[in-house]
């Protein structure tokens, strides 16, 4: 044996490719060539995509290569290496080979190849293949391993049939045979580039199903009558997509056998009665092919041609993409092996289906379906061993309506099933008495916020994998976005929605008294909420604000009380045909209307503070900033402008119509998709780590998260916020605003007429903003309308793409990625009013004192940057944690230019004779803004 070993490794010895305990056994061996050498797969067939060069090599055996009893305990499989290993010193001897590697025949441990890369850049895949074995003796439900032959050590291990070692097997019996088949693929164009789409399609979406298994389904249908050679490619694509999308999850359950009517009861993909050449492919992967197919069938049956292309190019880049929950679980190092006998004493492999069936029974009806992905790698080099994996990725697809479950109820005390629910979940598992009297068998996870409740999946994961395969808690990794880091706050109880809560019933509370005034002479008919807050997408929820007890004279000008928001809502009356015929007179009776209002909120013990404009009132800790709105003032100020009237009639149809009309719509979708509001809350807090608060405004950001979760045809809907925010950050990496309008159909409100107007949107473009957002109320984008710019739009796809350009380490994606500032004004943070202690804010109730609002000292002072210099900087800034303002200097900041009268602020003469910016002045200049604000200035580089 030893000798034998020796020679056939030739010179460098090549390590053996199988595990070490299917040895070569005792006896003598004689080398056979193959009978015959068939050119198979994509490239035979002329489907390989352009991605691959590499041929695949079918190195038919001779009957007599096999004896009867070899497909028992891996002697065939033992057997079928040794050939390979004889072939090395042979192929090395030839020149025009460089390089000879294993890998592995469709990821299948148990059937290592030889990669044969030639000088020219030809590679060629060797398969041995063509055992004599009768089929009935390696059916599915037969036995082929037996255990005592497999495992050196104790253990308990019941001889079970083996399906995946029988397959394995029988598919090298039948694929000689198979390759017959493969003549009609060949000889038709149609069917040829069917299967090429098909391969490209499921390569998009990251689909592991084989080109061999997808030429077995045409096949099947060739066979079957479902389609013929002679059909177009479209007709062909619409037949195959059709069975894919309905009826070929149905039939794989009951065991397809190709070409034929009947069932072979065994899920799988059959040649004959037991050859499934399907075994190495997990069900998970075909119901994605089917979903997939239902989206495709569906865009072909509404005609839809332009977004099918769309669609099937559309990448899969991430488990995030199908997933909902992702975890990397480290395998211990001694693995379980009660299930691997099928898998011939792989243990790896009887390893991961244990897993999957306990976290299945765990997570009952809260998962809908369970994807566990592993790599192993190939090809590698025949001088050292197999590696084989040591971690999982196990993907988790949720019920959005039953994950966050806090109780799990078991049988009942006296029910014999008691004893098995307390063994499963050990001492989780306790007696508990409920309302209705029952006392069952419960267990309770952690769940008081809205924060727990998002870990209870988490929490029966680390609980049952280290009940049941020993695995720490520390060696499973649930992959996701810390929201505490992203969007909490050291006062916060959770992550800030229990704060949004409180500002929401305030909200409700104080909507009641509005709508029950009396001394106003017009009913107030409702009262929409339009700060973000109200729809639980605000940033930082706004905590009680803190009533000073300082007194008058000891204020002074060091003393910056803290930001207080005044969260924006408008009030519409009932209609009336006495408005003034004046825009003055309109405004005029507002104001009276707002002191009216103060006085009677007054008398209910209520503080308001009237501005010509609006009316704050204040409750509960909380300050709402109350606008009226009049439909005749609309109109009027759209007939006549005067410099008198403060804004325009498009400003004040965003501020009173459209903004309130669309928060509605948000706040709906909020309470439909539970993930939504945190999305948008992470997507803020990304564009404000980047420093681009004052370029992209709230409403833009809830309304792409609102597209991703409305238009799902290619994905699933995400339902959790880490898939979320990472199909956003891919969708803007992705999308191009110059072509496209964004179109956010909600209630599916747009009519056929609106969206046939944007089908030629580039006839129309210059007529709409950069960033176009269409969706019911905001035909014209107003919305987006000054906000965000060109500019802007491509700082945010060049952001989007490097964040998602590494999503194995989601830590670094909202680490700032523009650090090229030419200067860089740091802040003094204790005049900013956003930095303050952490001891939660008292609100005293009785109090009259009303705070200071809307005081921002950095934004103000970017606003007057703007003015001055905004031709000529970008100044990039964090408005909710302002501690520095980054200054980018747009191209051309430092040229010469020709001197013109309207061009001459702000420049200084040269010695040619022309004018250029004054950089000294303009530092100068920031310094003497920011006076008492700004602590130092940085200057990183003046050149551009």
């Amino acid at each position: 044996k030893q000798r034998y070993q020796r020679r056939v490794r030739g010179e460098k010895k090549s390590v053996w490719p199988l595990p070490t305990y299917l040895t070569i056994p005792n006896g003598s061996f004689k080398f056979f060539p193959p009978i015959q050498v068939i050119e198979v797969g994509g490239a035979k067939s002329c489907t390989q995509l352009k991605t691959s060069n590499t041929s695949d090599l079918l190195l038919v055996l001779p009957e007599k290569f096999s004896e009867p009893k070899d497909y028992l305990n891996g002697r065939y499989i033992v057997k079928r290496t040794l050939f390979l290993m004889h072939l090395i010193p042979k192929l090395k001897k030839l020149d025009s080979v460089s390089i000879i590697k294993f890998s592995h025949f469709d990821q299948d441990v148990l059937k290592p190849i030889l990669l044969v890369q030639c000088k020219n850049g030809d590679s060629f895949n060797l398969i041995p293949s063509g055992c004599t074995f009768k089929s009935s003796l390696l059916a599915p439900d037969r036995n082929a391993v037996r255990p005592d032959k497999i495992y050196t050590d104790d253990v308990t291990c019941t001889e079970n049939s083996t399906p995946f070692y029988n397959s394995s097997i029988l598919t090298d019996v039948y694929s000689p045979q198979y390759v017959n088949s493969l003549a009609v693929i060949e000889d038709s164009d149609s069917l040829r580039k069917v299967l090429t789409i098909l391969k490209f399609w499921l390569r998009r979406k990251s689909v592991k199903i084989s080109g061999h298994i997808l030429t077995t389904i045409l096949i099947h249908l060739l066979k079957s009558g479902s389609i013929t050679a002679e059909m177009d490619v479209l007709t062909l694509c619409k037949r195959l997509w059709s069975y894919l999308a309905v009826d070929f999850i149905p039939s794989f359950l009951s065991g397809i056998i190709v070409g034929s009517a009947t069932k072979s009861g065994y899920p799988g993909l059959f040649t004959d009665t037991s050859a499934n050449v399907a075994y190495n492919t997990d069900l998970t992967a075909f119901k994605e092919l089917a979903r997939h197919s239902q989206v495709v069938l569906q865009l072909l049956e509404a005609r839809d041609y332009n977004t099918i292309l769309s669609v099937m190019t559309e990448k899969v880049s991430s488990m995030f993409d199908v997933c909902d929950v992702v975890y990397k679980v480290e395998l211990p190092d001694s693995l379980y092996a009660g299930e691997s006998l099928q898998y011939c004493g792989v243990r790896f492999r009887g390893a991961i289906d244990h897993i999957k069936t306990i976290l299945q029974k765990s997570y009952g009806d809260r998962v809908t379906q369970i994807k566990i992905n592993y790599t192993i790698e190939e090809p590698w080099s025949r001088t050292s061993a197999p590696t084989l994996p040591t971690s999982i990725m196990v993907g988790l697809s949720i019920d959005k309506d039953k994950c966050n479950r806090v109780v799990d109820r078991g049988p009942s005390a006296d029910n014999p099933e008691s004893t098995n629910f307390k063994e499963f979940w050990g001492d989780k598992s306790n007696l508990r008495r409920f309302q209705d009297g029952s006392i069952v068998q419960a267990v309770v996870w952690q769940g008081r916020t809205a924060h727990e409740r998002r870990s209870i999946l988490t929490q029966i994961t680390e609980h049952i994998l280290n009940l049941h395969v020993d695995i720490l808690a520390d060696k499973i990794t649930e992959l996701k976005f810390d929201s505490r880091e992203i969007v909490g706050q050291e006062n916060y109880e959770g992550d800030g929605e229990e704060q949004a809560q409180k500002i929401i019933t305030t909200f409700s509370e104080l909507s009641k008294v509005l709508r029950n005034c009396s001394k106003i002479p017009l009913s107030i008919t409702s009262v929409l909420g339009v700060s973000p807050v109200l729809r639980n997408t605000d940033l930082y929820p706004q905590a009680e604000y803190q009533v000073s007890r300082a007194k008058k004279q000891d204020l002074t000008p060091e003393v910056v009380p803290p930001y207080v928001r005044a969260h924006d809502i408008v009030c519409h009356f009932e209609l009336s045909g006495k408005w003034p015929e004046d825009v003055r007179g309109i405004l005029r009776l507002k104001a009276a209307f707002y002191l009216a209002l103060k006085e009677e909120l007054e008398s209910l013990h209520i503080i308001a503070k009237v501005n010509n404009d609006f009316l704050d009132i204040a409750r509960n800790g909380f300050v709402f900033r109350l606008r009226f709105y009049v439909p005749k003032e609309e109109k009027m100020r759209m007939s006549n402008i005067s410099f008198w009237v403060p804004s325009s009639a498009a400003d004040l149809k965003v501020q009173t119509v459209t903004l309130p009309y669309v928060s509605s719509y948000l706040s709906s979708i909020a309470l439909h998709f539970k993930a939504l509001p945190l999305t948008v809350r992470f997507f803020k807090s990304w564009i404000a780590g980047h420093c681009l608060s004052n370029y992209i405004p709230d409403i833009f950001c809830e309304l792409v998260v609102a597209h991703i979760f409305l238009s799902t045809k290619s994905y699933s809907v995400p339902q959790t916020v880490t898939a979320a925010f990472l199909r956003v950050l891919s969708f803007l990496s992705s999308f191009d605003w110059s072509l496209y309008p964004l179109l956010v159909n909600f209630n599916e409100e747009l009519s056929t007429e609106t969206l046939e107007h944007f089908n030629n949107f580039m006839n129309i473009r210059k007529s709409y903003p950069d960033a176009c957002i269409v969706c019911p109320h905001n035909e014209k984008s107003e919305l987006t309308r000054s906000s965000p710019t060109k500019s802007s739009l491509s700082i945010l796809k060049h952001l989007a793409t490097e964040s998602i350009s590494d999503t194995s380490s989601l830590s670094t994606v909202f680490q700032p990625k523009h650090t090229s500032y030419n200067v860089i004004i740091h802040l003094k943070k204790s005049k900013t009013g956003r930095f303050t202690d952490s001891k939660p804010r008292q609100h005293h109730a009785k109090s009259i004192q009303f705070p200071l609002t809307e005081f921002e000292p950095a934004k103000m002072y970017v606003d007057e940057l703007t003015q001055a210099y905004g031709y000529l900087c970008l100044f990039l800034y964090n408005c909710y944690k302002p501690t520095h303002i980054g200054v980018v200097m747009r191209k051309g900041g430092n040229e010469e230019m020709r001197f013109t009268v309207n061009g001459s602020m702000g420049r200084i003469r040269t010695e040619k004779g022309k004018v250029k910016n004054n950089l000294d002045a303009m530092l100068s200049d920031f310094d003497l803004l920011g006076k008492g604000l700004v602590q130092n200035i940085e200057v990183v580089s003046l050149q551009i």
